[in-house]
C-alpha cells in the first residue's frame, strides 16, 4: 500500500513540474512544439504468452499493464507503470515443498506485481535515452507448504534498474537497453538487449532483437500493427522469442493495447508518445 502511495504522490509531482516547465518555456517565448512527449496519455494492454521448454513442460502467463507518459517541458518525459501477471510454471528450480523432505513440486502457478518509473530526455528527430527504477513483488500460489529457496517464505522481492537508448534513423529505430535486478535475500541478474526496427509503414514495426538475458542468449521477432480502420487507438502485437541453452526455451507471445487520448500512427506514437 506504501508503494502505491509513493507512485501515486509521484505522478502529480511529475504533472506538476511538467506545467511549472512549460510554463517557462512559453513565458520565454520559446517553440514548445515537438516535445519529447506532445502530450499527456495513457495506455492499457493485454497480454498472453506460452513458453516451452524442450523436453520438458510448457508455462503459460496472462497479464495486464497500463502506463501513463507526461511531457516535462521540451526536452524531458516521465512515465509511471504497473504490471500484474499470473503463470502457470513447471517450479523444480525454484520451489520446495518443506513437507515432502526437499523434494519439488511439478508445477506451480506465481502472481507477480511490479510498478516502475521512468525519465528520459528525446529529441523526435535524433533518439531517446531513459533511466527507470522498479519495484515489484512474486508470489506463489502452491498453498502453505511451499517456499522460495532464498527467502523461506512464499513471496520474493525484486528491485530492478534500467537504462536504455535509442537512435531514430529514417524508417529504422536501433536500441539497447541494460537491466539489472536484485532479488530478495538473492544475487543481482544482469541483461542486455540490443534491438533493431523497421517501420515498413507507418502503421506497422517489424523488431528484431538479441543479447544475453540471465547469463543466456536469447533473440527474438516482434511484429506491430496499429490498424487504421481501429481509429489509431488500438494496437495488436505478435512475437516469438528463443533462449539459447541446454534446453532450448521458445516463448510466443501476443498482446493488445488500447491508447486513450490520443490518435496517431504506430511510427509517431513510438517516436513522439510513449
Amino acid at each position: 500500500m506504501t508503494s502505491q502511495y509513493i507512485y501515486i504522490g509521484a505522478l502529480a509531482a511529475l504533472q506538476l513540474a511538467g506545467n511549472v516547465a512549460v510554463a517557462a518555456e512559453q513565458n520565454l517565448g520559446r517553440d514548445t512544439e515537438r516535445r519529447a512527449v506532445e502530450s499527456t496519455n495513457l495506455s492499457l494492454g493485454l497480454s498472453a504468452s506460452d513458453s516451452d521448454t524442450k523436453e520438458s513442460t510448457s508455462n503459460g502467463t496472462f497479464g495486464l499493464t497500463g502506463v501513463a507518459t507526461l511531457p516535462i517541458g521540451s526536452l524531458f518525459g516521465a512515465s509511471l507503470s504497473g504490471n500484474y501477471s499470473r503463470t502457470t510454471a513447471r517450479t523444480s528450480d525454484v520451489l520446495l515443498d518443506v513437507t515432502s523432505q526437499g523434494t519439488s513440486r511439478p508445477s506451480c502457478r506465481f502472481n507477480n506485481y511490479d510498478a516502475a518509473a521512468t525519465i528520459f530526455a528525446r529529441r523526435p528527430t535524433l533518439g531517446r535515452i531513459s533511466a527507470s527504477y522498479g519495484q515489484g513483488e512474486l508470489k506463489s500460489d502452491c498453498g502453505d507448504d511451499s517456499v522460495f529457496v532464498s527467502t523461506g517464505t512464499d513471496t520474493l522481492g525484486t528491485d530492478f534498474y534500467r537504462f536504455a537508448a535509442e537512435a531514430y534513423l529514417w524508417d529504422f529505430t536501433v536500441g539497447a537497453v541494460h537491466t539489472s535486478t536484485e532479488l530478495e535475500d538473492g544475487p543481482k541478474i544482469e541483461s542486455n538487449v540490443f534491438s533493431a526496427s523497421w517501420y515498413p509503414i507507418d502503421s506497422v514495426r517489424v523488431m528484431l532483437s538479441g543479447g544475453e538475458m540471465y547469463e543466456q542468449d536469447t533473440y527474438g521477432i516482434e511484429i506491430e500493427h496499429q490498424p487504421e480502420f481501429m481509429g489509431n487507438s488500438l494496437g495488436v502485437a505478435l512475437g516469438y522469442s528463443v533462449v539459447d541453452r541446454e534446453q532450448e526455451i521458445g516463448t510466443i507471445s501476443f498482446s493488445v493495447v488500447y491508447h486513450f487520448g490520443t490518435k496517431v500512427e504506430l511510427k509517431t506514437r513510438d517516436r513522439q508518445y510513449r
